[in-house]
């Protein structure tokens, strides 16, 4: 039986064998040609099987031919199947004798068990393993015992059956497992080969096309693999650059950046990204990207992979793109300077027509004569609107345009507006009207400069678009009706402009509200104009929280209108009123340093006729020698002026120290842009009034401040009386006078502004966390390694210290951030003020926060 099972198991291992040939080296046969020729190996090796059984008892022999039909179908598919069923049955039926016909049923019936077992596999999707091949098995052993019942009769079926029953149930199912194990094996590590291979000339190709160039390094940093695009990079070939560290085609200046991107890389480590020159063949050099990621290679060595993009094109675009962004800040720069320059030099004269009209209309005139010097202060208002028109959409482009809401006569407005263009109205034949809603509020709080500006715009566009006919301006109110009398109520109101004009094409209704556009092309022809006026109306009733829009009709006119939500306010008489009743008695003394004899005259007049005194000087210098030489209570300063302009003077008197380096200073500036008015509080400076100077606006600053003044005064008096602290001292906790020769530690406008803002409640949190947020960045600033570190938290500190008026230190931070960028040798020193200035700020708002009803912790 030895003997037979050893000859049986070295079938088994020439069937594995042939297997093993048929799917690795058969690649250009078909799958006909591999299961016939697989058919014949499982067909010869049935035949010997047959004809080398084994022996396991007397007259007991048992053969594989079940088992290599069964397997021939699996693994084989049914053409194999089919040839080794067909070689069995063959040679079984020339053997002829009793059991010939069970033997060709056998081979027939593991056939089929075979076909059927294969198509379940497939179908359902099994996974061959040990169970499913023993269930192979004794299917197959069953199909054999069952042809029994061919033989002649029952007896000898019985017989037969139960001499072999037991050995064929043990013996079948366990060679059939026995070389199905081999074959599944086989056939599993050939197709894992497969995937592999398939996987890596899936990846090689990958590689070998990519555009960017794939490389992978050794610890040591030499190149293990090199992509072909290499050739198009760099000019190399794969070959002359393998076993070298590509350290050597760096650019010296970036060897540096280089080796701190590599330094700490270790399995697990993020990928690093970063930009750096190459050297190409032929000697230039060119920016690329390298994405290194740190791993494990296949072999169990520690390797970076990594890709390399030329980048070179997108450099040259950045440094054309940052090139041109500096170009255009520059000339952005120039625009600033051109349009501050013209700013002044327009807004000057203005100031005298509109001053010497406010000073006439003081006077005893004829209703007539007052009439005609009321439209003459309007004309000039109108003039300063359409002349900020260009100033306002440079404003309102770069963002910087501010509303500046207060209580005003609503109705005297649309009178004043409509008085205004009644002349251009007349000379044209047209009927000018106004139609005031019974229900619009008088008295409403809001950009009065704003709405005249808009209407102004739009009552003139109708009167010079329409040869005949009429212009109305209408008012309503759309919402508010209930309330609409309460103040502080809101109230949406609808301003309307409709003329019997020739009307807009619908085509072109569309571009009226874009910049420099008109609805006709023979429109700036005719009528001339920017085309700016409609695009900064729509922005400023959209600021205004607002909205602007057109109904037009070819050939019977056009309405312009727009709605914007209007509080209603107290009459500002009444508020005057309360201001002169508080202010009554006040007679303060007064310089007045402007060089302009007729801004002179005019400011000069409005002040006196308040009960001031006023001491004029013509320049900075004389200025700072009048308030060194003697006590005044403000100072009115001018901000062009020749010898010294108001800035460097504001910075002289604040070094004066005591009650003269204190007193409150107000910029008189015919420059309406926000940085050049941030400027003015930057170098000390109080507070600021826009030229053309309006009577009412000057007096309330002077009213304002003196009354601060005053306050002030009246604490340091106290203060010292029960201290006998020094004055000086008082006056630098309070905020007004510089330490040494600086600005000003504290800017008291500016602190109570935040607590009108925040409230009391509020205000001591956040200066405490004020306080702290700047003691923290003081202390990064000490300790930083690096300038832009150091230069980082000092651009925070300007605005920290800024948004609670610590102006000293606003400045001194700006100062050493300039310094950190430049690498400047000033640093250290810098940072030592910089420490101090914090604790004089700290002071500075422990002294000022009990005037206003508040204390605030102590930050450090």
């Amino acid at each position: 039986m030895a003997y037979d099972l050893a000859e049986n198991i070295a079938a088994s291992a020439f069937v594995v064998l042939a297997y093993t040939f048929l799917i690795r080296r058969s690649g250009g046969w078909n799958q006909l040609t591999r299961q016939v020729v697989f058919g014949a190996v499982m067909a010869l090796t049935a035949l010997f099987s047959m004809v080398h059984p084994i022996h396991v008892g007397p007259g007991i022999f048992i053969d594989a031919r079940a088992p290599l039909i069964g397997l021939a179908a699996l693994f084989g598919g049914p053409v194999s199947a089919a040839m080794a069923a067909a070689s069995v049955a063959g040679y079984r039926f020339s053997l002829g004798g009793v059991g010939m016909e069970a033997g060709v049923a056998n081979a027939g019936l593991s056939f089929l068990v075979g076909v059927g077992f294969a198509v379940w596999v497939k179908r359902r999707r099994v996974g061959l393993g040990v169970l499913p091949l023993l269930l192979f098995g004794l299917l197959l052993t069953l199909a054999s015992l069952s042809t029994l019942a061919l033989l002649p009769n029952l007896e000898l079926a019985l017989q037969v059956a139960g001499r072999t029953a037991a050995p064929m149930l043990a013996i079948v199912p366990l060679g059939t497992l026995f070389l199905g194990v081999l074959l599944l094996r086989e056939r599993r590590h050939h197709g894992s080969e497969q995937r592999l291979g398939e996987s890596e000339a899936r990846y090689r190709l990958l590689a070998d096309n990519a555009t960017d160039m794939i490389l992978e390094m050794k610890a040591d940093g030499s190149v293990r693999y090199l992509s072909p695009s290499v050739r198009d990079i760099l000019g190399h070939d794969p070959a002359e650059l393998v076993g070298r560290a590509p350290a050597t085609l760096l650019h010296p200046d970036d060897l540096e950046s280089a080796a701190m991107a590599f330094a700490g890389m270790q399995p697990g480590s993020p990928p690093v990204t970063f930009t750096h020159r190459l050297r190409h063949r032929d000697g230039h050099y060119l920016w690329v990207e390298s994405s290194m990621r740190p791993t494990v290679g296949a072999d169990g060595v520690f390797v970076v992979v990594g890709v390399v993009r030329d980048v070179t094109e997108r450099k040259r675009y950045e440094e054309e793109l940052s090139a041109a962004r500096a170009e255009a800040e520059a000339a952005n720069r120039v625009k600033s300077e051109f349009l501050a320059s013209m700013s002044h030099e327009i807004r000057t004269p203005l100031n005298g027509v509109i001053g010497f009209a406010d000073l006439l209309l003081g006077t005893d005139l004829t209703p007539e004569q007052r009439q005609y010097v009321s439209l003459q202060r309007e004309a000039g208002r109108g003039l300063l609107a359409i002349i900020g028109d260009i100033l306002d959409y440079s404003k309102i482009e770069a963002g910087k345009l501010e509303l500046e809401e207060r209580a005003f006569d609503l109705h005297r407005l649309l009178r004043d507006c409509r008085d205004l263009m009644s002349n251009a109205a007349s000379q044209k034949g047209l009927l000018l009207q106004l139609s005031l809603g019974g229900t619009v509020p008088r008295f409403v709080r809001g950009d009065e400069a704003r709405i005249r500006q808009i209407l102004l715009n739009l009552v003139g566009n109708a009167v010079k678009f329409t040869e005949r006919g009429s212009v109305l301006v209408s008012v309503g109110l759309l919402s508010g009706e209930e309330n609409g009398r309460g103040e502080g109520a809101p109230a949406l109101v609808r301003f309307s402009v409709s003329d019997t004009g020739p009307g807009i094409p619908a085509a072109d209704q569309a571009n009226l509200f874009q910049r420099f556009s008109q609805g006709d092309r023979s429109t700036t022809r005719r009528f001339g104009g920017t085309g700016l006026g409609l695009i900064i109306s729509k922005q400023l009733s959209e600021l205004m929280g607002g909205r602007i829009g057109v109904q037009s009709s070819p050939g019977v006119g056009s309405t312009f209108w727009f709605e914007l939500p209007l509080p209603v306010a107290e009459a500002p008489g009444l508020v005057a009123e309360r201001r002169a009743e508080g202010a009554a008695g006040r007679s303060a003394r007064i310089l007045l340093a402007e060089d302009v004899p007729m801004n002179q005259i005019v400011t000069s007049s409005i002040l006196c006729k308040a009960g001031h005194t006023v001491e004029v000087a013509e320049d900075g210098v004389a200025a700072v020698e009048a308030v060194r030489g003697g006590e005044f209570d403000l100072v009115l300063m001018d901000m062009q002026m020749p010898r010294m302009d108001g800035l460097q003077a504001t910075a002289a008197i604040r070094q004066l120290g005591g009650r003269r380096g204190a007193v409150p200073i107000i910029a008189l500036t015919a420059n309406a842009l926000t940085d050049q008015l941030q400027l003015c509080l930057d170098v000390g400076m109080n507070d600021h009034v826009t030229k053309p100077i309006e009577r009412d606006t000057l007096l309330s600053a002077v009213d304002r401040w003196l009354e601060a003044k005053a306050d002030a005064d009246a604490k340091a008096a106290a203060d010292t009386a029960q201290s006998g602290g020094d004055a000086e001292e008082a006056a630098v906790l309070a905020g007004v006078a510089p330490v040494s020769g600086g600005a000003p530690v504290l800017n008291r406008a500016t602190l109570d502004t935040l607590a009108d803002t925040l409230g009391g409640d509020v205000l001591p949190r956040f200066v405490t966390g004020t306080l702290a947020e700047l003691a923290l960045r003081a202390d990064r600033i000490s300790e930083a390694e690096t300038m832009k570190d150091a230069a980082a938290d000092a651009h925070a500190m300007v605005s920290l210290a800024g948004n609670v008026g610590l102006l000293e230190l606003s400045r001194l931070a700006r100062k050493l951030q300039h310094a950190c960028e430049q690498d400047s040798p000033d640093v250290p020193a810098l940072k030592a003020q910089l420490r101090d200035a914090v604790n004089r700020a700290s002071g500075a708002l422990q002294a000022a926060l009990p005037t206003l009803g508040v204390a605030v912790e102590q930050a450090r």
